[in-house]
């Protein structure tokens, strides 16, 4: 086997596995959005918020 074909395969394989990767994630984040009832939760407001903004409840009476 040549340098070159050897590059190929170590790169699609790289690629290939990025692919299942980013397949796998994409897959988890639907289950994780399902479990929310399927709404978002934005990070700018977990970040200010802390985690009482996933539940809907940014300010406290």
């Amino acid at each position: 086997m040549s340098k070159e074909m050897g590059a190929v395969l170590v790169f699609g394989a790289i690629a290939l596995a990025a692919l299942i990767m980013f397949a796998l994630e994409r897959r988890a984040a639907a289950r994780r959005k399902a479990a929310r009832g399927g709404r978002e939760v934005d990070v700018a407001n977990l970040i200010a918020f802390g985690s009482a903004a996933g539940e809907g409840q940014k300010t406290h009476d």
